[in-house]
């Protein structure tokens, strides 16, 4: 069988000395320059032109040919190598020789996924999609959870492969979130209450149905903003910022990421979709990307330029291509997710001492801190970028400056003595 020749090449570049035997023999090279070009480290590269050697050799063990290497082959392979080895055992750890070999024509390229004939419900839930996203401008992450909570109502209708919205009515409307809401989270049922609503007016406009039962939906109880903005103290907001090293290219980036959230009060998504072009310098301002495609400016804090000014003084790897203001640590270099915000932000509040901090405390604690220097809600909403001023309200709860104004005297003290310190 030709692909049993052993063909040897030794990748000597870069203080690598790696031999490549078997079928895969000829591309240890080639692969070894595409890694470099995506920006992978010379000890990376050697991981990775081992585990091509493994696959090369589980090939000849397996009698398997290079064209016939293909999905299930490859996952076969991972299955006998976490047998012997703890490290590059992952499919993301395979992906890049894959994607090499399939780019020169040596293994099958990926199947296509066969799509299913959308049915009924998919039907609906498409076209709503498309209004949400032309009609109300929602973002399209918003509207596939938004459909995804909608689903179930929408398969409770269905009967064999007809969807029955003809004799949809308020009984049906109100027997379906009775049974499914109270078992779920007050946040989700909210929000399952909040799609169908959205669904059932959209097949009202669309006519599917002649009733509108979005206004027979219950609602769920939970009473909005009953608790408190779940924000960090100042003194803990400097720690965590004190937590980040900035004598690292990753440790400038964090750096930066964490003033951006912590001054600006940010969403993590939000830092994600920032790109060079959203920083005006010569104004001293940010424009930051919102919700339906709306953007806002903010002014440009003196920390937190200083923070983007040094993590951009640092040369970007030449595979760091794009306008994205942050990109992964390593490679392959692409636009930081907003999870990787999130994961920046945990790390610094470990180090800190403060245990697991969730990015979005940094927006309510920047909140709380403007809003107990003295400003007005108004402020705090342009700063927050709240469409509405009830989202906003529950910054009230910790005015503290205001609501000492508030403290009836204690019983027994004089006037002028009110009962202590708010707590």
């Amino acid at each position: 069988m030709p692909f049993l020749v052993l063909e040897r090449e030794s990748v000597m570049d870069s203080g690598l000395n790696v031999v490549v035997s078997g079928p895969l023999g000829g591309f240890g090279v080639g692969f070894a320059e595409y890694l470099g070009r995506l920006g992978y480290a010379p000890t990376s590269i050697g991981l990775r032109l081992n585990l091509m050697r493994h696959l090369s050799r589980w090939l000849v063990e397996e009698a398997v040919s290079p064209a016939a290497c293909d999905a299930a082959a490859l996952e076969r392979f991972l299955v006998g190598r976490r047998v012997t080895h703890t490290d590059m055992s992952s499919a993301g750890s395979l992906a890049p020789l894959v994607a090499y070999l399939r780019s020169i024509e040596v293994i099958p390229g990926e199947e296509p996924e066969t799509v299913p004939e959308p049915g009924p419900v998919d039907l609906v839930l498409e076209r709503w999609g498309r209004f949400l996203a032309d009609d109300r401008g929602l973002r399209t992450s918003t509207i596939r959870y938004y459909r995804e909570l909608a689903r179930p109502f929408l398969l409770s209708r269905l009967g064999g492969q007809a969807l029955d919205l003809e004799g949809l009515d308020a009984r049906a409307v109100s027997g379906f979130v009775m049974s499914q809401i109270p078992g779920m989270p007050v946040g989700s049922a909210k929000l399952t209450v909040t799609a169908l609503r959205s669904l059932l007016r959209f097949l009202f406009a669309a006519g599917h149905i002649g009733d509108r039962l979005d206004q027979v939906v219950p609602a769920r109880a939970g009473y909005r903003d009953s608790g408190l903005p779940r924000g960090l103290t100042p003194e803990r907001v400097k720690a965590l910022i004190a937590a980040v090293d900035p004598a690292s290219r990753t440790g400038k980036r964090d750096l930066a990421i964490v003033l951006v959230l912590a001054r600006l009060g940010l969403r993590a998504g939000e830092v994600a979709a920032l790109s060079l072009d959203d920083v005006d310098w010569r104004a001293g301002t940010l424009r930051v990307p919102g919700k339906g495609g709306q953007s806002d400016l903010l002014p440009l804090a003196a920390d937190v330029g200083a923070g983007l000014a040094a993590h951009l003084s640092v040369e970007r790897h030449p595979a760091a291509t794009g306008r994205a203001l942050f990109f992964t640590s390593s490679a392959p270099y692409r636009r930081l997710s907003s999870a990787a915000v999130k994961a920046v932000v945990r790390c610094a509040g470990a180090r800190a001492g403060l245990g697991p901090v969730g990015a979005h405390r940094l927006r309510h604690a920047a909140g709380t801190a403007t809003i107990n220097a003295g400003a007005s809600l108004e402020e705090v909403a342009q700063l927050l970028r709240h469409r509405h001023l009830a989202s906003t309200t529950i910054y009230a709860k910790v005015d503290l400056t205001r609501l000492a104004g508030l403290a009836r005297p204690w019983p027994g003290l004089g006037a002028g003595q009110a009962g202590g310190e708010l707590r």
